[in-house]
């Protein structure tokens, strides 16, 4: 409490010294300006600047030659950590889908599809062969596939 006292006693001083002070007009002469400019420019002379603060000592940091290595060097590095760790994603994708059966050459799908419907497939495949040739390699597979039994039951020989 008492100190709050002190505060507004000095607040009133200073506000009835302004209020005397008030009326006060400044020269705007040459002469006066000069001569603030000598006093401002003596205590500036007078001054020293403190050195800036370092924040960083040298030994903390990078010499420059190994920071120019840094960044390049970590890149590369980051890039074969990351495709090491996809490879092994993709590798078990791959063996999960073949698995499964859905990895494959497609033979095994042309061969059904040309069984369904040898004119549309024929039609819509771009190769080298012609449509005859097609059918004598369908015909060649399924021959290699057939049994004694369906190969004489095809002939119309009569199983002995």
């Amino acid at each position: 409490m008492d100190r709050m006292d002190d505060q507004n006693v000095r607040l009133d001083k200073v506000r009835k010294k302004v209020k005397a002070v008030d009326n006060f007009e400044m020269s705007m002469s040459d002469d006066f300006f000069d001569q603030l400019h000598d006093k401002i420019m003596a205590k500036v002379e007078e001054a020293e600047m403190a050195p800036a603060p370092v924040l960083m000592t040298p030994r903390n940091l990078l010499r420059s030659h190994w920071r120019g290595w840094l960044y390049p060097v970590g890149g590369l590095m980051s890039v074969f950590v990351l495709s090491s760790l996809l490879l092994t994603q993709v590798s078990k994708v791959n063996q999960s889908m073949q698995r499964v059966g859905l990895l494959s050459d497609g033979h095994e799908r042309i061969v059904a599809e040309a069984l369904l419907a040898p004119e549309d497939l024929s039609q819509t495949l771009i190769s080298t062969q012609t449509e005859s040739d097609f059918f004598v390699d369908v015909a060649s597979e399924s021959f290699e596939n057939l049994s004694v039994a369906k190969f004489n039951k095809i002939m119309g020989e009569s199983v002995r």
